[in-house]
């Protein structure tokens, strides 16, 4: 075993606590550090250098896809899959990639100082933040079986408070809630860069807000029924153009898309949580869980299962 190896990380950890795993042989040193900062994302900080070359087995595995932002801060290293194809990593740079389940190797050349600031996303994190159709414009297409990862980019690195405040030893040593901020406002600049918003020309007014506010909770407090736009218009005592207009104007998406939506992620939590497929299906509104399983599958592109069976 590599005795630089960098560490799998298993089970949870305190939101914004580092963990630290540091190994130092005579043949070099390695300080990996981790800051789950929310649920599904994550920042990984690396120094390692050794008077040999390093070739280090890894794989990675999981439901999600993952998004990897990895800014080179010194050195240069690579991750190759199994055919040959390498993903570069090289200071000053940025180097974007899709992960799904593989396996490959890092390397890292003999004397040399590598180190690397790493923004780890998943899918589920990402619809979060950005929605289902700006994630699935970002992603691409889903990755096929003999691709361990895809490259979506590789540039120079812009210029970033944010990325300098992480480049800071002793940015662990700031509260967690500073720590957060920067780790999400860094990670917002990317996706701006990578899957800029859709303009959006007409702003919500105060009292459309608090409209809107309320027929999300109205959803989501009915997520378990067989809601449609007569019933929410019904419900909420508005106009099937009001409500159209009104997720058209905030999220660019329909009333329809938007439930979809919500339904997909509720019940993935519940299946994360260790509900049935048949439970999280009655849960959120599906009568016939092989309608659900079916609905979940276009989703995300793994079925529900895989969940529960992972």
């Amino acid at each position: 075993m590599n005795p630089l190896a960098q560490p799998k990380w298993a089970g949870t950890h305190p939101i914004n606590e580092w963990i630290r795993h540091q190994t130092t042989t005579a043949q070099g040193q390695a300080l990996i550090e981790r800051l789950d900062c929310e649920t599904g994302f994550a920042l990984v900080r690396s120094r390692i250098s050794s008077r040999r070359e390093i070739r280090e087995r890894c794989e990675h595995d999981g439901n999600d896809r993952t998004l990897v932002i990895t800014f080179g801060l010194s050195g240069q290293s690579e991750f190759v899959d199994p055919f040959g194809n390498a993903l570069p990593f090289k200071a000053s740079h940025t180097t974007v990639s899709v992960f799904h389940a593989g396996a490959g190797e890092r390397r890292y050349a003999a004397n040399e100082s590598v180190q690397q600031l790493r923004l780890v996303v998943s899918e589920s994190a990402l619809i979060r933040y950005i929605g289902a159709e700006r994630c699935e414009r970002l992603l691409g297409r889903d990755l096929r079986p003999n691709e361990h990862f895809r490259q979506i980019a590789h540039a120079g690195s812009c210029v970033s408070e944010h990325l300098r405040f992480f480049r800071n030893p002793h940015a662990g040593e700031y509260d967690g809630l500073r720590q957060r901020i920067h780790a999400l406002s860094l990670l917002a600049e990317q996706l701006n860069l990578l899957a800029p918003a859709s303009p959006c020309s007409e702003r919500l007014k105060s009292r459309d807000r608090d409209a809107l506010e309320r027929i999300e909770a109205c959803l989501r407090a009915h997520l378990d029924q067989p809601l449609n736009i007569a019933w929410m218009c019904t419900a909420l005592g508005i106009s099937e153009y009001k409500l159209k207009e009104y997720f058209r104007r905030a999220y660019g998406s329909s009333p329809a898309r938007h439930l979809t939506e919500m339904r997909m992620l509720k019940a993935r939590e519940m299946l994360t949580s260790g509900y049935r497929v048949s439970e999280a299906a009655y849960r959120v509104g599906y009568q016939h869980p092989s309608n659900f399983s079916a609905a979940f599958t276009r989703f995300f592109g793994y079925p529900p299962k895989s969940i529960r069976s992972s």
